[in-house]
């Protein structure tokens, strides 16, 4: 009990004496990389977008899907879109400077900038995945 006490003691030392900046720049670098994830995926975004819109254009000339494959297709492909427009209104509204803040004012924005982006994250992801899915099973 004594050791685990002392432990404790330590870890809340250990933490007080981090400076501020590096809390600081420590959950911008994860804000970063959850964005740098998101900017990978972009483009499988973009591929399976265009792919859906050429199947939407070439179907119109030869009436190859049933009403209930073009709704699925017009669907994902909102999905697509929303997911893109999230990450472009993420991105322009992203002050990764935050000038004239008080820490606790920084660290606030950048835990809400983290969960913010984690969101376009998985929307980003299921749109990507549902799509892709949708057009293997179109393949076969």
């Amino acid at each position: 009990m004594k050791k685990l006490i002392i432990a404790a003691f330590v870890c809340m030392a250990i933490s007080a004496c981090i400076d501020p900046k590096d809390k600081e720049k420590a959950i911008l670098n994860d804000v970063i990389k959850i964005h740098d994830k998101v900017m990978g995926n972009d483009e499988r975004l973009m591929q399976n977008k265009m792919k859906l819109d050429t199947l939407s254009r070439v179907d119109t000339l030869t009436k190859k899907y049933n009403p209930q494959e073009k709704a699925t297709m017009k669907a994902l492909n909102l999905k697509l879109i929303e997911a893109d427009k999230a990450m472009e209104n993420w991105m322009q509204k992203f002050d990764p400077e935050q000038k004239g803040k008080s820490h606790d004012e920084i660290m606030a924005y950048l835990a809400d900038q983290k969960k913010q982006i984690m969101q376009v994250d998985s929307m980003l992801n299921m749109a990507v995945k549902e799509s892709t899915d949708y057009l293997n099973h179109l393949k076969k």
